[in-house]
């Protein structure tokens, strides 16, 4: 009788350790899924009242998936493209070797609600 309930107790004890565990590891998880942002710019269109982000996540730059996503003031997505980051990178610096490619998706990014720049977005 008193093995049955050592052995009850253990039980309970590693069943309760192994869901504290699930907790933690979801926490994990979500923070990697944050640190894989490489590059981001964001912008607020006052006149829409929208909030407007762009950012290339994965393991490096030019491999990586560029994602413009579009918010409202609450915070709810209005929508959200993905697409290869190598899309961004214009027609002269198509032929340019990777360094220069990665500069220049970072200026990009940088630079991608700017004026200038708002006339692209209709292309992607």
């Amino acid at each position: 009788m008193k093995y049955q309930i050592l052995f009850i107790t253990i039980t309970s004890l590693f069943i309760s350790c192994s869901n504290d565990k699930k907790a933690t590891e979801t926490t994990k998880q979500f923070s990697s899924l944050k640190s894989n942002i490489l590059l981001e710019n964001s912008m607020n269109a006052k006149l829409h009242k929208e909030h407007h982000t762009l950012f290339i996540s994965g393991k490096n730059i030019l491999e990586g998936t560029a994602t413009l996503k579009v918010t409202n003031t609450k915070g709810e997505e209005l929508s959200c493209a993905s697409f290869p980051a190598k899309k961004l990178i214009h027609q002269e610096y198509k032929m340019a070797n990777s360094t220069l490619q990665e500069q220049h998706l970072r200026d990009v990014v940088k630079t991608f609600f700017t004026k200038d720049e708002n006339d692209s977005i209709a292309n992607l």
